[in-house]
């Protein structure tokens, strides 16, 4: 979907409150509220627009341990991959998971409450997968940026 300068400044509004009304929204971006309703309703059936959350702060909420966990397969083949996949939607404490390049094929970035449920995750669940060939773990002492925000100034006006 080609997204103008007007799809443009909605997405970053909505990327800083998604809970304004439509008639918040269309005067932030210049709209009458019925055509920035289309708009929206347009970019959310697209799928540019793939939901709404609220942002949570992991320690308030009591995942205090934040660690990045590379993990590397036996074997490149479908059937493995489809399995690891599997193995992570019974896994919470992941928050994501990107292939990557490089020495390993995923990076997982989890949350957890403690080092003793990361431990739990990563020596007991994780290296227990029989596809699993190799993990490796590196905690983060401190965030320094946390965004949800997508850069859009790539976007043509």
């Amino acid at each position: 979907m080609p997204l103008d300068r007007t799809d443009r400044r909605i997405l970053l509004a909505l990327q800083q409150d998604g809970r304004r009304t439509v008639v918040e929204l269309a005067d932030s971006v210049g709209l009458s509220p019925t055509p920035c309703a289309r708009r929206v309703r347009q970019l959310e059936t697209s799928g540019v627009i793939q939901g709404y959350s609220a942002v949570l702060d992991p320690a308030r909420v009591g995942l205090r341990v934040m660690a990045y966990v590379q993990v590397k397969l036996d074997k490149h083949t479908d059937d493995n991959i489809e399995q690891f996949r599997k193995a992570l939607d019974a896994l919470d404490e992941v928050v994501s998971c990107h292939a990557t390049t490089g020495e390993y094929d995923f990076v997982l970035q989890v949350m957890a409450p403690d080092l003793e449920n990361l431990s739990n995750l990563v020596l007991k669940r994780l290296l227990h997968l029989p596809f699993v060939r190799d993990v490796h773990s590196s905690i983060v002492l401190q965030t320094v940026k946390r965004s949800s925000h997508l850069p859009l100034d790539h976007l043509e006006d």
